[in-house]
Parts: structure tokens; C-alpha cells; sequence
């Protein structure tokens, strides 16, 4: 009976022992993990101006923190702006996901093109960028159910706006046309276009997107007359119906690439722009960077539901990752 019990004592003690070593081991290794993910600190994402590209951010936030367990905070700058570029060119900032190259031509042509650039283009995000003066409908074929009538049935062109100056005109601009921009912190060259055109028209900033939206939305509301920059993608379209006025098409001669500006807006293959130490910092991140990937459609749809339903940016994003698993799924390492 003693032997017995001795050698069952003797396995006991061994599995306890082995027990202690695996957990040993465990510990460590969980440790080594603790350290790195600390070592590897907060990673930093870029939030601009406007809705598509804070959603889109929202969306790699979400997806870096619950399938990847970065820790990730946002910092503001102003849409393709020196501070982004600096930001980017010292760390402060280590990805953005929407530059609109067209927008920032000189700034890319220092930081990210020239011969000592100090900012790198990851790629596109897989949104295509389209910019230009709208219209409702409702000024060029009016509204019988609302009873508005159209007030410049003849508006189709650049060329057909200076008869309608005087529809445009406000209080603001005398006898001159107004048209309602976004911020003059964009390169959208909007007086340069108007002199080049021949349009007595005077450009008015609403200062940011909600100001200039929410004009827009006065507008529509009351059935005046408004001429407003915008771009696509962009939910105004699925709100609003919107005419674009059309302008001569861009050629390479034309700004940001050549000096005419007699001449409509590039198509912008909107950029990722990221920190030159992303990949070798953040590997894991880098990687689903690389892959993140968002379509017109796509971006549309998050910021409609947000501004339809009053939702804040990081749950309309929340929404859009919990329905959409088949799409997100690949760019996870």
C-alpha cells in the first residue's frame, strides 16, 4: 500500500511541476505580449472636415481597436493642409485616409513628391472624387407640386450663368451672382475659375461643411435660388436633387497639373497618406491599411444613415461594420 501511495504521490507531484512550468511559461509569454502592445504605443489617425472622410476614419478606428487591439486616438486638421502634411511628416499624425490631390498640389508636390519628401502616398482608398457647381432642379424645371417656378429654365453650362446673375444676387454681392464654397482653406480655386469663365459671380465661404449644408438645406426648404460647390461622393445627392452646371472638360493644361483654369474640376483618385515610420512601428496596422478599401457607395451609405438618423460618426460606422463582416473581414492580416 505504501509504494502504491508513494508512487502516486511521485505522478502528483510531477504534474504539479509540470503544471507550474506551463503556467511559468504562459505568464511570460503573456507578459512579452503586454510589453510589446505597450511598446508599440497609440497609434494616431488624422479627422477632417467632412463627413465622408470622418466616417471612413471611424471605420478603421473600430476595426484596428476590436479586431486588431490597437489602441488608436484621432487628431484634427484641416483637409489637405499644411498642419496634415507636417503632422504626418514629423509623427504627430501616422495615417489619413482621404486626400484629394487636386485640392493640395503643392503641398504634395513638397512633402510626398519631392526629391526629399518626407510624407509617403500608401495608395488609393478606392474612392473616386468628383468636384462642381450645383443646382436644385427646382431653379431650372421648378416644382408644380411645391409651386415654384423654374427661374433659370435655360441654365445647363458655365456659359448660361451670367444671364442669371441677377437670380443668384444677394444682399452680399450686390448685382453680382453668389456662389456658396466650403472653406477657403481647400484649393478648389473658385475666383480663379469665375475670372477665367467671364461670370460676374462673387464666391462666398460658408466657412465648413455643416455651415455651407445647412444653407443648402435653408434653400431647399424655402425653394430659393442657390448655386453651391460640392462633390461626389456625398449624401446631398440621395437628400437633394441636384443639377450639375457643366464646365469645360479638364485636360492636363488645366489646375492643379497646368496653369488654365478655364476648365472643370480633375477626377480625384482620393489617397491614403500615412507617417514614413507606419510600417515599421505598427507592421499589423500597416498591413490593414494597405488592405482598408471603402467605394463611393460605401462611404455614401454611412454618412446618409448619419445625417438621416442623427446618429454620431463613431455609431454610424459602429452600424455599418456590425452589417458589413463579408466586406471588412479581408483586410485583416
Amino acid at each position: 500500500m505504501s509504494i502504491v501511495k508513494n508512487k502516486w504521490i511521485g505522478i502528483l507531484l510531477a504534474g504539479l511541476l509540470a503544471l507550474g512550468l506551463a503556467v511559468g511559461v504562459a505568464c511570460e509569454q503573456a507578459d512579452e505580449e503586454m510589453e510589446s502592445d505597450d511598446e508599440r504605443g497609440t497609434l494616431y489617425l488624422v479627422d477632417q472636415d467632412w463627413n465622408g472622410q470622418l466616417v471612413t476614419t471611424a471605420v478603421a478606428q473600430i476595426l484596428l481597436e476590436q479586431e486588431m487591439g490597437h489602441t488608436v486616438a484621432t487628431k484634427f486638421a484641416p483637409a489637405d493642409s499644411a498642419p496634415l502634411f507636417l503632422g504626418l511628416e514629423n509623427g504627430d499624425f501616422h495615417f489619413v485616409c482621404c486626400n484629394w490631390p487636386s485640392y493640395s498640389a503643392d503641398l504634395l508636390g513638397e512633402y510626398v513628391d519631392g526629391e526629399e519628401a518626407t510624407v509617403d502616398r500608401m495608395g488609393p482608398v478606392g474612392i473616386s472624387g468628383e468636384t462642381g457647381w450645383y443646382v436644385p432642379s427646382y431653379i431650372v424645371n421648378g416644382d408644380p407640386e411645391r409651386g415654384i417656378e423654374a427661374v433659370a429654365p435655360n441654365l445647363r453650362s458655365v456659359a448660361d450663368m451670367d444671364q442669371y446673375k441677377s437670380v443668384f444676387a444677394t444682399s452680399d454681392t450686390g448685382t453680382s451672382g453668389r456662389l456658396l464654397e466650403f472653406t477657403p482653406a481647400w484649393d478648389t480655386r473658385p475666383e480663379e475659375r469665375l475670372e477665367a469663365f467671364g461670370i460676374d459671380f462673387q464666391v462666398v465661404f460658408a466657412g465648413y461643411e455643416g455651415a455651407a449644408l445647412a444653407e443648402l438645406d435653408a434653400a431647399f426648404q424655402r425653394g430659393d435660388p442657390i448655386i453651391t460647390y460640392l462633390w461626389e461622393p456625398h449624401w446631398a445627392h440621395a437628400k437633394y436633387d441636384l443639377i450639375p452646371i457643366e464646365m469645360p472638360e479638364w485636360t492636363s493644361d488645366c489646375y492643379p497639373d497646368g496653369e488654365r483654369f478655364d476648365c472643370g474640376y480633375p477626377t480625384d483618385p482620393v489617397t491614403k497618406l500615412i507617417w514614413p515610420g507606419l510600417q515599421e512601428e505598427f507592421p499589423e496596422a500597416y498591413e490593414f491599411l494597405n488592405n482598408f478599401q471603402m467605394t463611393n457607395a460605401q462611404q455614401n451609405e454611412i454618412v446618409l444613415n448619419l445625417t438621416a438618423n442623427d446618429l454620431t460618426v463613431r455609431l454610424a460606422a459602429q452600424e455599418w461594420v456590425d452589417a458589413n463582416e463579408s466586406v471588412w473581414r479581408a483586410w485583416i492580416p
